[in-house]
């Protein structure tokens, strides 16, 4: 089924671009959180749940990193939360992306990066998440961001979209 265009230029929501919605935030947000788990232990000695409950930190404050199992619940809803809108994001913004650049790769790349950089210096500031300096583990971050966020999310989404 395709996509029509409304008067706002966005594209309107079908069965199959929920879908696909879907499907890229499933894509992208179990990749973020395995790139994370991994890096997490190696750099930072973090394991998986710990992951979550950092998380979970934005919202509830530093002290949920070593706490109860509903922490870990509520970081995996707010990544895939998360996950979720920056892929309905650029849903709603293809019709933009697409008069820049023709390129799903380029597309998928530069959002990713776009991504990370929204998260560090917009969203994480303001979070209760406790500051961390920016390393390795960030660089790490931006790679992984580019590589297995953005670029699945353009690829799921703009293939819906094509077809």
């Amino acid at each position: 089924m395709k996509t029509t265009q409304t008067a706002t230029g966005t594209a309107s929501l079908t069965n199959s671009a929920v879908a696909a919605i879907i499907k890229a935030t499933i894509i992208a947000g179990v990749l973020d959180a395995s790139a994370g788990v991994v890096v997490y232990w190696i750099f930072k000695g973090l394991n998986p749940l710990q992951v979550l409950q950092y998380i979970a930190s934005g919202i509830f404050g530093p002290s949920v990193i070593n706490g109860s199992f509903i922490y870990v619940g509520a970081g995996l809803v707010l990544h895939f939360i998360i996950a979720f809108a920056f892929t309905y994001a650029y849903y709603l913004g293809f019709p933009l992306i697409k008069a820049f650049a023709k390129n799903t790769y380029v597309n998928g790349l530069v959002y990713g990066a776009f991504i990370w950089v929204f998260m560090n210096y917009l969203v994480l500031p303001f979070s209760s998440i406790p500051h961390s300096p920016k390393d390795i583990v960030s660089v790490l971050e931006l790679v992984w961001h580019i590589a297995l966020v953005g670029l699945p999310i353009a690829l799921v989404v703009e293939k819906q979209l094509k077809d």
